[in-house]
């Protein structure tokens, strides 16, 4: 931030945990050469009193840091603020929304990336592309995130695709990627399915939810430890009974009503974990809840709140 001020640069504020969000950062340094990105989860852009103070050129796939000229998003919990708002809450992905935002719907690269990124944030990828790019962003750290953003707006797709970086970013989440299925084929696809994580394995939790779903699950919550004390949770839901976007909310996240999310800073785990099974129970005017605890020894079942 401090170098896009310093040489007067516009400065672009996009969503660092996913493709739609690395597409929507190339998609500006393809249309401002010169530009600085800087990448951030949602809890970041509400919680971070340094991000909230700046004056954000362009904003992707996140929600409103309180002051932007350009904004491009289609999350229904995020509410429009910039001076000039693509916000279409029905759009497949944000990159559809940026590359309209940036002019750059006509451009034929632009067009690429933003399929790849509509078959990822629609979780249906069809294509090895989408696959590896997905599993590229996922086996990244913050500047490797930057670098895939650096490459796919300066090189042909193909180029990138092939990039020894690439491929290899893409091999560390394939290995967390096959762990999770072997997970999922084991655990049963209740309508329900509520899992809480002992420990913070190496599996992706979001595929998780996408695979109990697959399975038969019409809605799934997946809890997990994040970082010291907080508690993740990850929410989705494969039909339009259940709009898991009104529980996220509540526990002070967002998404969509197919698949949302929530951080919570906790004193004590369990009792975080406790706030968010009663948010889902009341959310489903149920009673109790049956859960699955998961760590590396196994799976039990229990019941919540008896129990539990």
């Amino acid at each position: 931030m401090a170098k896009a001020y310093l040489t007067r640069r516009p400065l672009a504020l996009c969503d660092v945990s996913d493709l739609d969000g690395i597409v929507c950062a190339a998609l500006f340094k393809m249309a401002y050469r010169e530009g600085v990105v800087v990448l951030a989860a949602p809890p970041d852009v509400r919680r971070s009193p340094l991000l909230r103070r700046v004056r954000w050129f362009f904003v992707a796939d996140l929600p409103c840091p309180g002051k932007a000229l350009v904004r491009a998003d289609h999350h229904a919990s995020n509410s429009p603020c910039a001076e000039r708002e693509f916000y279409e809450p029905s759009a497949p992905a944000a990159a559809v929304l940026a590359a309209r935002a940036l002019g750059l719907e006509g451009d034929e690269r632009a067009r690429k990336l933003v399929k790849l990124a509509v078959e990822t944030d629609t979780a249906k990828i069809e294509s090895r592309e989408a696959l590896v790019l997905n599993d590229a962003v996922k086996g990244s750290g913050y500047s490797g995130k930057l670098r895939l953003v650096n490459l796919l707006a300066s090189k042909p797709l193909e180029e990138v695709l092939n990039d020894p970086f690439v491929l290899e970013a893409a091999r560390r989440y394939e290995e967390v990627r096959r762990a999770t299925e072997e997970l999922a084929a084991r655990l049963p696809a209740e309508e329900v399915f509520v899992a809480i994580f002992v420990k913070r394995l190496k599996l992706s939790f979001r595929y998780l939810c996408i695979l109990m779903e697959r399975k038969g699950s019409k809605m799934t919550a997946v809890l997990a430890p994040q970082g010291l004390l907080g508690l993740r949770v990850y929410l989705g839901s494969s039909s339009p009974e259940y709009d898991v976007s009104k529980i996220a909310e509540r526990l002070g996240g967002g998404g969509h009503p197919y698949a949302a999310g929530a951080s919570l800073a906790c004193l004590n785990r369990r009792k975080c974990a406790e706030r968010v099974l009663a948010e889902i129970a009341e959310h489903l005017g149920k009673e109790r809840l049956k859960v699955l605890i998961v760590d590396e020894k196994g799976v039990e079942e229990e019941w919540w709140p008896r129990g539990f």
